[in-house]
């Protein structure tokens, strides 16, 4: 509709992964170059992730027809198979035998067709995309893959591309072989800002008949990137709105305006909402489906006394936002907190007390307006150099770190409605905005209501998302090794070796927090060395010290 008024011969902003479009991001060009250095040096497996939206399949295209016939290619995009058909599906991309249904047979086929392949020169690539969806049963039948080689090669190469998901899956215990054959993991991130400015004219350039780039105006641009967080296929979304928006309203160039337009007009949908979010959203009209109940939730709860009008929960109310008042605490009713106007103010209240408690205070008119919690909560905190980490499902957990969370709640059909859990695991309070101030509630009490979803948002320690283990470059090591020596274990020297006193630590790190103390330091243990930084070790780092008294040696 909009292409002959900008003069445009396609589309720019459309999300099919083409390859001719990737922008080439700092990221990305390196996530391209650890692909390539790792099909060049035969490496068994790399692991390549990032959120919804970041662009791993577009990558993924764009390195793969950058391969020759030298290369054998076996492509799996839809990772939801058991074992045989796994098999099946990797020896039909490779053109042998995959009529049998025993996976004896397949694997027999399979291992000779990549014995012949090598014998003529060759090298073959498995490349699985979505592969935080792949069972516990195949990622074991992959291990199993990695296992057919000569004396001197791997016979089969695998990548592994997901969203973040798929690192925390491979923490698993019953995954560490696997794990452990990883040799190369990227991670891709959101865009810069700069960045997002130079996305947007990349896209344009590419897609007009002109070579014009400048249609979208320096003020919309970094629109975008509030509305965006940087993430390219939300930037996609908005720009392809906004170029509509445009055009309607006759205007040559898209400005500020068009782009709020088209804002507005997405935070509306509620597609939008589970595509931005990286996630599938819990289905907030299933678990509360619409006022009467959030009532019913709350006469299961807490009795059948909150159905009478004069029956009331006494909660403390603050005055403002950092103090609690010290008058007598107000009285309502448990759902007299659930009002249009509480919800609306409670998210972007939540995110600006996260960030307040990293020393990052912000006003109320400085947050882009994106009505998901995750991506405004990742918007905000990915310029400032930090991450955004989900703990869904799993609460005791997320409050283990001692940071502050943003739960979310259901609200009767209104939005999701954020609290913040501030201080110790057992003595913290939830706090959240509501009309009649900051309220207070009991862990005991809010987490019967809560939805299941949580974030933490801290800063990042190392400066990178890569998994650090014993076979990280130096860089990481120095990176991981200054942490811990700062966090208060003293013993790690900072020599980009990663040696028995560096695993001691990690170790230990790991099991202060209750995480899987497996050495290895992915997005968790991230987040346990950023809240060590933060509020100091839970004990003393003796706990180095006593953990190797007990262990005798190093599991």
């Amino acid at each position: 509709m909009y292409r002959r008024h900008f003069h445009l011969k396609e589309r720019p902003f459309q999300l099919v992964p083409t390859p001719s479009y990737l922008f080439p991001s700092r990221c990305h060009q390196e996530a391209l170059g650890h692909l390539t250095y790792a099909l060049e040096t035969g490496e068994g497996f790399v692991e390549v992730t990032g959120e919804v939206g970041t662009g791993k399949t577009t990558l993924l295209r764009t390195f793969l027809e950058g391969l020759d016939e030298t290369v054998s290619v076996a492509c799996i995009f839809n990772p939801t198979l058991n074992a045989v058909e796994l098999l099946q599906s990797i020896n039909r991309d490779f053109g042998i035998d995959a009529a049998s249904s025993s996976r004896s047979d397949l694997t027999a086929a399979l291992q000779r067709f990549l014995i012949e392949n090598r014998e003529m020169g060759k090298k073959a690539l498995l490349v699985i995309d979505e592969a935080q969806n792949l069972s516990i049963e195949v990622l074991e039948e992959l291990r199993l893959l990695s296992n057919l080689e000569t004396t001197r090669a791997k016979l089969l190469q695998t990548v592994l591309c997901g969203q973040p998901e798929l690192g925390e899956m491979l923490e698993r215990y019953e995954l560490r072989q696997l794990a452990q054959r990883i040799s190369l993991a990227c991670r891709l991130q959101p865009l810069s800002s700069e960045e997002t400015h130079d996305y947007i004219i990349h896209r344009l350039k590419r897609a007009s008949l002109g070579a014009r780039g400048d249609l979208f105006t320096p003020r919309a641009r970094a629109q975008v990137y509030r509305y965006s967080g940087g993430t390219p296929r939300v930037i996609n979304i908005c720009c392809d709105r906004a170029l509509l928006c445009g055009y309607v309203a006759g205007k040559d160039r898209v400005d500020v305006g068009a782009v709020k337009k088209a804002v507005a007009e997405l935070a509306d949908r509620p597609y939008m909402d589970r595509t931005l979010l990286g996630r599938p959203l819990p289905a907030w009209g299933v678990a509360v489906l619409g006022v009467a109940i959030v009532f019913m939730a709350g006469f299961l709860v807490f009795g059948t006394s909150l159905w009478h009008p004069e029956a009331t929960q006494r909660i403390p109310v603050a005055a403002t936002d950092g103090a609690a008042s010290t008058a007598p605490p107000a009285t309502y009713g448990l759902f007299d907190l659930f009002d249009e106007a509480g919800v609306a103010e409670s998210v972007p209240w939540g995110v600006r007390r996260i960030m307040g408690a990293w020393g990052h205070t912000l006003s109320a008119s400085e947050l882009p307006a994106i009505g998901d919690p995750y991506l405004l909560l990742s918007a905000v905190a990915a310029p400032l150099g930090m991450e955004v980490m989900p703990m869904d499902g799993d609460l005791d957990r997320a409050m283990a770190f001692g940071l502050p969370v943003l739960m979310l709640f259901g609200s009767g059909g209104q939005g999701p409605l954020a609290m913040v859990f501030e201080g110790a695991e057992e003595h913290g309070l939830l706090r959240f905005q509501s009309s009649k101030g900051i309220v207070e509630l009991s862990k005991g009490d809010a987490d019967r209501l809560w939805s299941g979803r949580a974030l933490i948002a801290c800063t990042n320690p190392l400066g990178f998302s890569e998994v650090v283990t014993e076979r990280s470059g130096l860089q990481e090591v120095i990176a991981l090794e200054s942490a811990l020596s700062r966090a208060g274990f003293h013993g790690v020297s900072v020599d980009g070796r990663f040696d028995v006193e560096t695993l001691r630590a990690v170790h230990a790190l790991q099991e202060a927090y209750g995480i899987l103390s497996d050495g290895m330091v992915g997005d968790l243990t991230r987040v346990a060395l950023a809240a060590a930084l933060k509020n100091g070790l839970p004990g003393t780092p003796e706990r180095v010290a006593a953990h190797d008294r007990q262990k005798g040696e190093i599991p």
